[in-house]
């Protein structure tokens, strides 16, 4: 019974802080530059660094754009840049991560982010979202500027941008409601990412390809200064307006980004996809991989996680306990029974058939048990959760994934709850039956102990 409820439990909890994740800011898997440090979608967060520091970039970014695209269970794979800096007001600091992102792609895949007031920034402008617990804080509403402050070693950098949208998440989150969602550009202007643009994109025309390559040899470019009062440029390469346009475009579909993170169309196929795409990425030979969601989740899920494996130690703990109380009862039962084994081993029957038939009691009683413990476990879940039991620590309601505890039954967890009574049965039968084997039929039989 405890097994099964405590299961339940805690698979409520695991698919609630993974459902809030994926939803809010993870998604289903993350693409990231490999890193020999500790690399989440907040930054390097080794203890030892002590800080957040600045994030890689992915390369080569737009064929693994392509690749992870062309993959059948990815249903949207959002660039996305990250940063850890200063949201300064007039009289007050406060630390926020920046995420440079597509504002509606990304909000359109983010479930878990419900838009209380105005929206995403048109393309190509400048914007920010923020959560509404920092627009009280900061005392901002839409269309006030907000600025972003980082250090560039003996100065700082500035970038003043625009309140587009204010929101929440479905689930209240302390590290969450730190992530400021703002344009990209303003992002690499604000942390100096060298902003690299496709070069495919920008097509030259034969002239102008024969002009550039006329300048490929450094060492002759200035070969004829002397004769420059008597040169006369007679040709002019223009560029025209629509060849300014392509570049401009060019520019800004920029292959500058930190991670892609990636919506599936069933998250189920999660570690099949991370195999599948970490063994495309090693085949081409691209310093990139493919992790969960709680790996690039930081240390908010690592310590949810903690939490979980401390709750599952203390609950080995009782089953310890209760392993200690069957296998006691069991000794109790077959010392009270060594007379009936004694005369049963004067009349012929061996060892094995002694064995057998204590072992085939034991299993009666832990199939029974097992079936009962089971029955009253999910009697015991179904009623935590028709109580609707009300979660007030922010801690807890992130350990739960939501505000009210419920449950969730499932059948391989009531499988695994009644083969592990039965085992426990079956182990704790061993050291009763080996110890009775021990006493000689004659001394049985006389009631010796």
């Amino acid at each position: 019974m405890l097994l099964v409820a405590t299961n339940a439990v805690f698979d409520s909890t695991e698919n609630g802080v993974e459902e809030t994740f994926r939803n809010s800011f993870t998604g289903d898997v993350v693409v990231r530059p490999k890193n020999k440090n500790s690399l989440s979608l907040f930054g390097d967060e080794t203890p030892v660094t002590g800080k957040l520091s600045k994030n890689p970039t992915l390369f080569p970014f737009k064929d693994v754009l392509g690749c992870v695209s062309s993959d059948s269970s990815v249903s949207a794979a959002l660039p996305q840049l990250s940063g850890r800096t200063v949201l300064h007001t007039e009289d007050r600091n406060y630390v926020v991560y920046v995420f440079g992102v597509q504002a509606s792609e990304y909000l359109s895949s983010m479930s878990s982010i419900i838009m209380e007031e105005g929206g995403a920034w048109a393309s190509g402008a400048k914007g920010a979202m923020i959560t509404r617990d920092y627009a009280d804080k900061l005392g901002v509403s839409l269309g006030d500027q907000i600025e972003f402050v980082v250090d560039a070693g003996l100065s700082s950098r500035v970038r003043a941008v625009p309140v587009t949208g204010i929101y929440h998440y479905s689930v209240e989150n302390s590290v969450m409601e730190k992530i400021v969602l703002v344009n990209p550009e303003t992002v690499r202007s604000l942390f100096d990412i060298s902003d690299m643009a496709s070069s495919d994109s920008v097509q030259l025309s034969d002239e102008k390809e024969e002009f550039l390559d006329d300048f490929a040899d450094l060492d002759d470019m200035f070969g004829d200064a002397s004769d420059l009062s008597e040169t006369v440029v007679e040709d002019v390469v223009s560029v025209s307006s629509e060849e300014v346009e392509a570049i401009m475009k060019s520019y800004s579909e920029s292959t500058s980004w930190n991670f892609l993170v990636c919506k599936l169309h069933d998250s189920k196929e999660t570690n099949s996809t991370i195999k599948r795409l970490n063994r495309t990425f090693k085949e081409k030979g691209w310093d990139v991989e493919a992790v969960g969601w709680r790996s690039s989740a930081g240390s908010t899920a690592f310590y949810l996680f903690i939490l979980r494996l401390i709750l599952n130690f203390g609950i080995m703990i009782i089953l310890f306990a209760g392993f200690i109380v069957i296998n006691n009862t069991l000794v109790i039962n077959v010392l009270d029974r060594i007379r009936e084994i004694g005369t049963m081993r004067a009349i012929g029957a061996n060892k094995r058939y002694i064995s057998v038939e204590c072992m085939a009691e034991t299993l009666m009683m832990a199939i029974t048990a097992g079936v009962l413990g089971c029955v009253l476990g999910s009697v015991l879940s179904v009623c935590v959760s028709a109580a609707e039991i009300s979660i007030g620590n922010s801690f807890l309601v992130q350990l739960f994934g939501g505000e009210k505890l419920v449950t969730q039954l499932k059948f391989s967890n009531l499988f695994w709850s009644f083969l592990l009574s039965v085992f426990i049965g079956l182990v704790a039968w061993v050291y009763p039956v080996v110890t009775a084997l021990k006493i000689r039929p004659v001394q049985a039989m006389q009631g010796a102990k």
